[in-house]
């Protein structure tokens, strides 16, 4: 089998970031954005909490000076138990001490720049002293001078690597619009998945055309962005035109930079990520909201970013389908000195309209739910005893597909049987319309379909009194 020479892994890494770009800019015209929508708050909390840990926990090395085998959450500590006499105590020190001078800062001098004082300070520090000669590790050697355009290469190499292309595009998307959305969650913003977009592919076409590689959302430079107090795109141009500086000048002096400092940097960007808020929050709305959210923070620190983000969506998506297949319903009755109705389970003083049946099903009905709606009116019409009228309130159905027609129609036959009369109030869109295609309105009689279940009621009850001897 040939070697893969160096020139041409170059030109592979280039023509996959240039196709993963067009890619984005393509899925951008075909609104591809809205598959961000899947990404509920709780999956975005827990996932904000599981890369602050993974962020946090990914430090050790660079604190202790010991490089550790073990991955996961535990079986690192225990290993750092065991070879506590390998951690470099230069180091160790280095760090905590450069942690505490940036929670001094930032407590007490918010508006420096805390993270840049630091690292000049400790470069200049570091070639005073030696660091690497007191076991001090240090950045080392920065390659210098910007990137040259590789524009021809790339081209001619991306349709060999357009399958693997994809795969990558799928990742870096993925893992980016989490990033990006999770960000903008924990900072009070908004964004457009479809603009991000275009944001992923015109950075991913640049980096294909100057010899780079495939980028996406990075959870440690947005850390740190936001710790330094970064909140408009001029932060990431700032950025970038900083980016071109250092390495083309200032190679040689970050060759001191302690790498201690740079994982300080790093973990308290970390701890600033961790919302305990939020899930605080979580659990006074919803306690399975807050199983999410743990749930994609377990995910993230024990099986990585993009699997624990999947089981999170997959199981929120579970979910929300059983949630939709067994939707709420309730009896409404008539509240004391009040023309609405009420729901009688929430409302003690409501009674049942005597001789009517009103029941309201929170939701369009589908097929995956059809069956719930059948199963829930023959429960209703099995107890509700000497009755001349049930009420359908439809006020929550905006949609009826073919089961949802069928399943009132089935009503309407069992009502029939029952010798009860129907009425159906409320309903919206495409609801009516499917009423009015099917054939339904006219079966259960146009002046029997009302705006409310309020006109329902008072319509019947005017029938009572004009014709009492005729109800139904």
């Amino acid at each position: 089998m040939a070697l893969i020479t160096p020139e041409e892994r170059l030109a592979g890494a280039s023509a996959i970031a240039l196709t993963v770009g067009l890619g984005c800019l393509a899925a951008r015209v075909l609104r591809l954005g809205v598959l961000a929508n899947l990404l509920s708050r709780p999956v975005l909390v827990g996932y904000m909490a599981g890369v602050a840990v993974v962020l946090a926990l990914s430090q050790r090395h660079g604190l202790t000076g010991v490089g550790l085998r073990d991955s996961g959450l535990v079986h690192p500590f225990l290993e750092l138990s065991r070879r506590v006499g390998e951690i470099r105590l230069p180091t160790l020190c280095l760090g905590l001490v450069s942690c505490a001078a940036l929670i001094w800062l930032k407590r007490y001098r918010p508006s420096w720049p805390g993270p840049i004082l630091l690292v000049a300070l400790a470069c200049v520090l570091s070639w005073m002293l030696d660091f690497p000669a007191l076991g001090i590790a240090v950045v080392g050697d920065v390659p210098a001078g910007l990137p040259a355009s590789g524009c021809r290469r790339a081209w001619r190499a991306s349709t060999a690597w357009c399958w693997g292309a994809a795969g990558v595009l799928v990742v870096s998307f993925s893992s980016g619009i989490v990033t990006a959305r999770s960000f903008a969650a924990h900072s009070g913003e908004h964004i457009d998945p479809n603009r991000e977009l275009v944001g992923f592919g015109a950075a991913n076409v640049a980096a294909g055309l100057f010899h780079g590689f495939a980028v996406t959302g990075a959870d440690s430079r947005t850390a740190v962005g936001l710790a330094a107090g970064g909140s408009s795109p001029l932060t990431a141009a700032s950025a970038a035109v900083a980016l071109a500086l250092v390495v083309s000048l200032l190679g040689k002096p970050l060759y001191w930079l302690p790498q201690a400092v740079l994982s300080a940097i790093l973990l308290l960007a970390a701890a600033s990520l961790f919302d305990l808020a939020a899930f605080r929050r979580l659990a006074r709305i919803s306690r399975i909201e807050l199983a999410f959210a743990l749930l994609a923070a377990v995910g993230v620190v024990g099986f990585g970013v993009l699997q624990g983000v999947a089981v999170s969506v997959g199981a929120t998506l579970l979910y929300a389908m059983y949630v939709s297949a067994n939707p709420r319903d309730a009896l409404l009755g008539r509240l004391p000195g009040e023309t609405v109705l009420g729901k009688l389970h929430l409302n003690p003083d409501a009674r049942p309209v005597p001789g009517i049946v009103v029941w309201l099903f929170e939701s369009s009905v589908w097929f995956f739910n059809a069956d719930a709606f059948r199963r829930r009116a023959r429960e209703i019409m099995d107890r509700a005893g000497d009755v001349q009228w049930f009420v359908l309130d439809a006020e929550a159905m905006t949609q009826a597909d073919a089961d949802a027609v069928e399943a009132l129609y089935g009503l309407k036959r069992e009502l029939d049987a029952r010798g009860i009369a129907l009425a159906i109030a409320g309903g919206h869109g495409q609801f009516r319309l499917a009423l009015e295609r099917s054939g339904l309105a006219d079966k259960v009689g146009r002046e029997r379909i009302f705006g409310s279940a309020e006109q329902a009621v008072e319509a019947i009850e005017r029938w009572r009194q004009a014709a009492p001897a005729t109800l139904g």
